[in-house]
């Protein structure tokens, strides 16, 4: 997804980007492949993603494992992502706050990895609620 489409994207669903909700967008599919690579993905692993945006990593995620969970607070968001990956069997998306989320529900992250370019408002919080956590990620790639 390149910056063109992503504008147009916004444009026409009259998205207007939140500081306060730190929503900074990834594009560039250097990165984006690199954030992949890094994280060392198989077919079996379980994804968490947090901060999806508009879905170019998630994209990618998808094709690499068995299973992503993304979590968006953005409700706008939620709905584009629920259309252009209606189809996605091993996609579950959750319309939540990402560290509310962390912080209420405990769960054992340890077969899990996170890859996500998350939110810069909550980007260090949410680190250290799953690398305190007791079942912690295998692996985290961010960027922020």
């Amino acid at each position: 997804m390149t910056l063109s489409e992503m504008r147009k994207i916004l444009a026409m669903g009259d998205i207007q980007l939140s500081k306060s909700l730190g929503q900074n967008f990834l594009h560039d599919q250097n990165q984006l492949q690199k954030i992949v690579a890094s994280a060392e993905l198989k077919s079996s692993d379980k994804v968490l993603e947090i901060g999806p945006g508009l879905g170019p990593l998630t994209e990618l995620l998808i094709a690499s494992t068995g299973k992503v969970l993304a979590i968006e607070k953005d409700k706008r968001l939620v709905d584009f992502l629920q259309t252009k990956f209606s189809s996605a069997k091993n996609l579950q998306l959750l319309h939540d706050d990402a560290l509310e989320l962390l912080k209420r529900e405990i769960r054992d992250w340890s077969e899990w990895k996170l890859v996500a370019n998350l939110p810069y408002s909550v980007a260090s919080p949410i680190l250290v609620e799953l690398a305190e956590a007791k079942g912690a990620p295998e692996m985290m790639v961010t960027t922020f």
